[in-house]
């Protein structure tokens, strides 16, 4: 992929730099992933055996408690791909099946440890979650890691957002990613009376994840795009703007529209790549720079598809623009963003 120095602001493309990508700067399949070595593996089982007599904390671990000499060079390489390369990465070859829920609890945390630090993703304080199909319907009264419908391209909270695949389902689940900067550079090039409409942004249910007192929906508009230090931060996502309605917001017809040709550029296939995340991937992405989206799923007893899922802020971040944290974890607000 080329890189170049890009000087970005609204209503300017942004210039080629490796989180602006199409699927035809990628090779084969599976190209993007970093394969763990035998070393790293028996470090990471001796990492895990230690964490467990010391009785820690997953929530809580640090390098310091979690020591991987040799795996932290290939995470180094992962923290590039996130911070300055294309947005995503993928580590592969981690043996899931050989520990139980709560030791891949600790492996994953220990691991992301690396590349940032975990918050919350819920009111709950939750700081893992597992996404499994719970038999929910995804609706403005629920998240949509407990239904196995098809999720649309969306953005989460957070800088980095990490999942550790433990068991896959028997069909579907396909993981889908876009380049946010691709998406940004057609509708502005093809629709610049839209892209306005997406900088001014919208309001977002929050989903009943906000404690009592609060407002149910977003107190500010949210940007879909917007810029700070130069660099493109999106966030999106559709059904909780679509959901507004249900607390007497009305989307007007202009707004609608935008929102439409926004999820016509995303489906796009020249534009995503599609990844089959197998039993011991974790895949990590740049919530600013990254699109994704997840396909409808069907469990048996014998293949339940089930994923650890890490929120992460990293201190020395690029992107540094508001998330959407603050729908569903305001606590967890990283107070080094000075907006």
């Amino acid at each position: 992929m080329e890189e170049a120095v890009a000087e970005n602001g609204a209503g300017e493309p942004v210039r080629t730099d490796s989180s602006c990508w199409t699927r035809a700067d990628f090779g084969e399949s599976r190209s993007w992933a970093r394969r763990l070595k035998p070393e790293m593996l028996k470090e990471i089982d001796a990492a895990i055996v230690g964490a467990v007599r010391r009785g820690l904390d997953f929530s809580h671990l640090s390098p310091k408690d979690f020591p991987l000499p040799q795996t932290s060079k290939l995470l180094l390489n992962c923290l590039s791909d996130l911070e300055s390369g294309r947005g995503f990465t993928v580590i592969e070859g981690f043996p899931a099946e050989n520990y139980s829920v709560e030791e891949n609890f600790l492996a994953h945390a220990g691991i992301s440890s690396y590349l940032g630090t975990i918050v919350a993703q819920n009111h709950l304080g939750e700081k893992i979650i597992e996404i499994v199909d719970r038999d929910e319907p995804y609706s403005h009264k629920s998240r949509g890691y407990h239904s196995r419908e098809l999720l649309p391209f969306h953005t989460d909270g957070a800088d980095w957002a990490g999942l550790l695949c433990i068991g896959t389902a028997e069909e579907g689940g396909l993981s889908v990613i876009s380049s946010s900067a691709s998406v940004h550079n057609a509708i502005l090039s093809e629709r610049p009376d839209l892209y306005e409409v997406l900088l001014r942004g919208f309001f977002h249910h929050r989903r009943g994840e906000q404690t009592v007192g609060e407002p149910p929906v977003s107190s500010e508009r949210i940007p879909v795009f917007s810029f700070y230090n130069g660099l493109l931060h999106t966030t999106y996502n559709r059904n909780p703007i679509d959901w507004v309605v249900h607390e007497g917001i009305e989307l007007s017809s202009l707004e609608i529209e935008a929102l439409d040709f926004f999820d016509s550029v995303v489906a796009r296939p020249d534009l995503q790549i599609q990844m089959e995340l197998r039993r011991g991937d974790i895949q990590y992405i740049n919530n600013f720079a990254i699109l994704h989206s997840r396909g409808s799923y069907r469990d048996t007893l014998e293949e339940r598809r089930h994923l650890l899922r890490i929120w992460l802020n990293y201190s020395n971040a690029r992107r540094v623009g508001p998330t959407l944290l603050d729908l569903y974890a305001p606590e967890e607000i990283d107070k080094r963003r000075d907006l």
